[in-house]
């Protein structure tokens, strides 16, 4: 099994990136998550010419990107304390074309008690709503 190469996102790995046209798309997806407040940016290469890119807010919550041919999919990890010993996460998984549209998304709520799951409701949309 192959290690996955995980990369900082700085200026030189940006200079880096400026090379290929997955790595100008990688440019424009970090740029955005900047702009929304993340820091702590990383990417990886995925298998199939896929690529990911991470960032991490002040709050802690996570965003991914990955990028492929056929357009991109997002994950977001959101964490909203309750109570001292009670948290609910929100993890938000879509799938969007080449041209932003979404074309399916899950929706995970989970109510953590001291970091253990306690319960956990599942909202789909868009295609594949019935599986």
């Amino acid at each position: 099994m192959t290690k996955v190469l995980t990369k900082p996102f700085t200026t030189i790995q940006k200079i880096i990136n400026m090379n290929t046209p997955k790595g100008k798309a990688v440019n424009r997806f970090a740029q955005g998550l900047i702009q929304d407040g993340y820091s702590n940016i990383y990417q990886r290469a995925l298998k199939y010419d896929s690529v990911a890119i991470t960032g991490k807010n002040a709050t802690g919550n996570t965003k991914t990107f990955i990028l492929s041919r056929s357009g991109f999919r997002v994950k977001t990890n959101d964490v909203i304390p309750v109570t001292k010993h009670t948290a609910v996460r929100e993890i938000d998984k879509a799938t969007f074309n080449e041209f932003g549209g979404e074309i399916f998304g899950i929706k995970k709520i989970q109510r953590l008690i001291n970091n253990n799951i306690f319960d956990t409701k599942i909202e789909k949309r868009g295609w594949g709503v019935n599986n």
